[in-house]
């Protein structure tokens, strides 16, 4: 093997290490997950919800900016409307559509979202490490997007 292979070898295995933790940061986040709790995807729908505008609010914009199928995020978001966190109503500029809405106990629910404690510990860097962070994460984010395009 030569001394680029090693190398290269050893970079892979310290990146595999290193996304082992974000996994590990992830997953500790969301410690408890009865069937009865918020489950991490529906956690990412309220999220979108919450912050995007209402047009881009139905379940073809949630499922595209999730990265997924419309089947999943279905069956997340009639779960999270048979608990009173999101309502639908028609859409108006397509009948083929609803529009998603957070209920009064979808944003409460939000108040205790377990991404919080993720967002802490980033505050908790110094502002150097904290900048270097965020411009890796957006890159491997973009990187992931153009791939899909």
């Amino acid at each position: 093997m030569s001394e680029n292979e090693k190398t290269s070898q050893n970079c892979l295995k310290s990146d595999i290490a290193a996304a082992v933790l974000i996994e590990q940061i992830v997953r500790g986040t969301y410690s408890s997950l009865r069937s009865t709790d918020i489950q991490p995807l529906q956690w990412s729908i309220l999220r979108y919800l919450a912050r995007t505008q209402v047009e881009l609010c139905t379940v073809q914009y949630v499922a595209r900016f999730l990265g997924l199928t419309t089947a999943p995020v279905s069956r997340a978001l009639q779960t999270l409307s048979k608990r009173g966190m999101v309502e639908s109503q028609p859409n108006p500029d397509d009948a083929r559509s609803n529009l998603l809405f957070l209920t009064i106990e979808g944003r409460l629910a939000l108040d205790g979202d377990p991404i919080i404690l993720i967002a802490k510990r980033l505050n908790m860097l110094p502002d150097d490490q904290r900048a270097t962070f965020k411009r890796a994460l957006q890159t491997l984010v973009i990187t992931r997007n153009e791939k899909d395009l």
